[in-house]
């Protein structure tokens, strides 16, 4: 079986070496890197969060720091708890594109940021859609109307923050407030309609969800909309990805995913890459942001590419996903860029460097954690900021 399997990615491993294209551009002279981390501690009805974004500008082999990252944190308190994890990787990546559009605004000609941009794109089609299904299986008929007109208010409201130009920390804690409290406004109009008390859990979950991504996709819009002016490049490099548009079309599926076949078939390589254009995202059906929102983003920017590559013969394959629209012939010029940046390993070192400035202790949101609970006079608040049991009693670790 074992020499079915190897004869099976062999045949495939001929095929995939021919995709291996040669980095060709020309080197970007000011560009920027953008990273960010979140930290989280969960108590018994709250959170504690802590949020971080670095960002640095590399401009004529010069770089320059622009956000501390770690150094200054934002902390804020998430009530409800309610898919605590997904909404603090949201609320990160708000901060990071908060953090690239000011990069834009410094007149770069790219901006490279880690992760992807399908997972960005796909964030509608997770927990949001779980908070919008509960909601709506109340039986109840909401007012789609009123959701509709706080979204269009909170987005209105979202973008004019985002695009006044304000340095960005201060940028993402006012939108951590504003969100807060438009959450709290669409909550209050949700539970005056028709809401009894067993659907006002699922009515707060679903206002904070909805309201937090009406923020996520008015900050990735506004993103988009400024590089598309300045004719900048975003792109999104990872360095894992469980991506398997290769692995599809060379059937070897479920045995491998697109980086592991071409770390294999492209060991040899260095300086190589290849391109997979034409994927489109289809638009989310429910309703988990304000509709305009989500009809302009998905259809502006729901054409994306994908490129894998490799910068040294001893590294990895790593994957660069983009807006297709705001990259446009620019993408040469990017890698180029990449590669005449990158360390030993084929990583492009301001990546690299942005994110050891941003990574967050994860002990600090318990620290701040542990001193509300000390100083909160409320029975209730202190029950909700009470840590575990195990804690309590002496055994955290």
């Amino acid at each position: 079986m074992l020499e079915v399997v190897e004869e099976v990615i062999g045949l495939a491993e001929e095929r995939v070496k021919g995709l291996m294209k040669p980095i060709s551009g020309g080197q970007m002279e000011h560009v920027g890197f953008v990273d960010g981390s979140y930290a989280l501690e969960e108590r018994r009805g709250v959170c504690v969060l802590a949020l971080s974004a670095a960002a640095v500008v590399v401009s004529g082999g010069r770089l320059e720091g622009v956000m501390a990252g770690s150094r200054r944190p934002l902390i804020t308190l998430m009530a409800p708890k309610t898919y605590a994890e997904s909404r603090a990787s949201l609320l990160m990546s708000i901060f990071e594109m908060v953090a690239a559009q000011s990069l834009v605004g410094r007149g770069v000609e790219a901006v490279f940021m880690d992760g992807s941009y399908v997972s960005e794109m796909m964030a509608p089609f997770g927990y949001a859609r779980d908070a919008y299904e509960r909601l709506t299986a109340s039986g109840g008929e909401l007012n789609w109307e009123l959701v509709e007109e706080a979204g269009e208010r909170a987005a209105r409201g979202f973008e004019e923050m985002i695009v006044s130009g304000g340095e960005p920390r201060g940028v993402m804690a006012g939108l951590l407030r504003a969100v807060m409290e438009e959450a709290d406004a669409l909550y209050r109009e949700l539970s005056a309609q028709y809401f009894d008390r067993r659907w006002r859990k699922e009515a707060l979950d679903f206002a904070v969800v909805y309201v937090e991504m009406t923020a996520y996709l008015t900050a990735l819009k506004a993103l988009l909309e400024a590089a598309e002016r300045g004719g900048v490049g975003v792109f999104w490099v990872a360095k894992d990805a469980e991506s398997r548009y290769v692995v599809e079309r060379e059937g070897v599926v479920g045995w491998l995913n697109d980086l592991t076949l071409l770390d294999y078939a492209w060991r040899e390589g260095e300086n190589v890459y290849t391109a997979l254009e034409g994927v489109r995202f289809g638009r989310p059906r429910w309703r988990v942001a304000w509709e305009e929102l989500l009809s302009e983003v998905y259809e502006r920017w729901g054409d994306y590419s994908v490129v894998y590559f490799k910068l040294v013969r001893r590294g990895a394959v790593m994957q660069m996903t983009y807006p297709s629209r705001v990259a446009r012939g620019r993408l040469l010029d990017a890698l180029q860029t990449l590669s005449m940046l990158s360390d030993q390993h084929g990583y492009p070192r301001p990546l690299s460097y942005v994110h050891h400035i941003a990574v967050l202790d994860p002990g600090l949101p318990r620290i701040v954690a542990d001193e509300l609970y000390r100083r909160a006079r409320s029975p209730l608040l202190r029950s909700m900021l009470a840590p575990s049991g195990r804690v309590m009693l002496g055994l955290r670790w």
